[in-house]
């Protein structure tokens, strides 16, 4: 799944650095409306870039 297509589902993100997110993901910011860092999503409060990202799965 694309980090556009997780916005406003249940997800489960793994980061590379093995910690993972549940919840619902909201508040998605693409790359041109996030410089000069890349694109972005929101979950649980916390802003998850779209390079430290391993894995997206809806749940």
């Amino acid at each position: 799944m694309i980090l556009a297509q997780a916005q406003g589902k249940r997800v489960r993100i793994t980061l590379k650095d093995g910690k993972v997110f549940e919840g619902l993901a909201y508040d998605y910011t693409s790359e041109l409306d996030n410089e000069p860092d890349p694109e972005s999503i929101s979950i649980d409060g916390f802003e998850l870039y779209v390079d430290e990202i391993k894995e997206i799965e809806a749940i």
